[in-house]
């Protein structure tokens, strides 16, 4: 194997797939990077059997081969490679790395030891821009449990059907739903990816308006993004029927700017802190709501503006969870729905559908 690369070109997709280079892996081969030059085109590919990522460029090939560099000593070296190109020559176990005045030998591993996760077949795929999936990543993952205590929580449900596709997590106090009309091929499917892979996933797109392919079979996705590839294996088991626990109706409606209340919160969440509850309570009223907060050492209120339509409420949340939501939120408003101080508040938009989010309330006892 010998090749010539654009030295920028070569660090930005190593950076890339080493996201998904396998750590005190158990299969030590595993800890390197897979690469393979022929035709014009070198592909270098990490994986740790959960997650794989692949990116393709254009290179200048002498001579065709593959090999697997060991990981993490050739990322470090890649980032500190001196000159605009790199000649890289490999020939049995050891490689050349040629960029300016530096010159770097290195032992490879032999490319036919590698394990890579089996191809995606393209049962169904749906058509979502970068910019898209990446928001809808952003606003839904933060409800993913933290705890293995129901591991199918540490995944998003995908539900894809009648040309859109939503996104669903829950945790058992808040839940996310972020929904995007996208261009289905296939009937209606769900698949729970695991939150990590969807983390890796929107920390390589951009937000652009390119359209990408999300392809799925029955034990795998890949996001395919022309010269990237990143595939995550699906999660086994049924995703909690969260359907049964949203509210078909309110008493309360509350329009709010999101920015006020957001400032707000965690104003009074400083003194909630102290408290070692981090609760804040809500007086929803005619024209305002109050916002309190009490702790051993103080106390805190804020006022805000509000419009709202039904009964006057008072209902408590741990402050945390209620700006988690606020926070990965653009709109100016937002929406509040409620019923009692026991049941879930409602997050959503002025109009449309494009998110809906579901937080439980903590139990005002007097003195609150």
């Amino acid at each position: 194997m010998r090749f010539t690369v654009d030295t920028t070109e070569l660090n930005a997709a190593v950076a890339t797939v080493s996201k998904a280079l396998g750590v005190r892996s158990s299969v030590g081969i595993l800890e390197g990077i897979y690469a393979e030059a022929i035709g014009d085109t070198l592909l270098l590919r990490c994986t740790d059997l959960s997650l794989q990522i692949e990116a393709t460029l254009n290179v200048d090939i002498q001579k065709q081969g593959a090999c697997v560099l060991p990981g993490r000593l050739f990322s470090e070296l890649v980032r500190r490679l001196p000159a605009e190109e790199t000649l890289l020559s490999a020939d049995k176990n050891t490689l050349l790395i040629e960029s300016g005045r530096a010159t770097t030998t290195m032992q490879v591993e032999n490319a036919k030891d590698y394990i890579s996760m089996p191809d995606v077949n393209r049962e169904f795929s749906i058509a979502i821009s970068k910019a898209a999936l990446k928001n809808m990543i952003r606003q839904c993952i933060f409800a993913t449990a933290q705890d293995d205590s129901k591991p199918i929580l540490r995944g998003v449900l995908i539900e894809l059907a009648d040309g859109k596709m939503s996104m669903v997590a829950l945790d058992g106090y808040r839940l996310a739903m972020r929904t995007e009309a996208v261009t289905v091929s296939g009937a209606a499917k769900n698949a729970v990816i695991p939150a990590r892979g969807l983390l890796e996933i929107s920390r390589i797109l951009d937000d652009s308006d390119e359209m990408i392919n999300m392809v799925f079979s029955a034990t795998h996705v890949m996001i395919d993004m022309g010269h990237t590839r990143i595939i995550t294996r699906l999660m086994d088991g049924e995703f909690i029927r969260y359907r049964q626990i949203l509210p078909d109706s309110h008493t309360t409606h509350v329009r709010v700017n999101r920015t006020e209340l957001l400032d707000s919160i965690e104003r009074v969440s400083l003194m909630a802190r102290e408290s070692k509850k981090n609760h804040v309570k809500f007086s929803f009223e005619d024209g305002q709501v109050t916002i309190t907060a009490n702790s051993e050492i103080g106390a805190s209120k804020e006022i805000v503006n509000i419009d709202r339509m039904g009964s006057d409420i008072d209902i408590a949340f741990n402050a945390k969870y209620f700006s988690d939501v606020l926070k990965v939120l653009d709109d100016e408003y937002v929406c509040l729905d409620m019923n009692t101080n026991i049941s879930p508040c409602v997050v959503k938009p002025e109009t449309g559908d494009e998110y809906y989010y579901l937080i439980l309330p903590v139990r005002l006892f007097s003195g609150n």
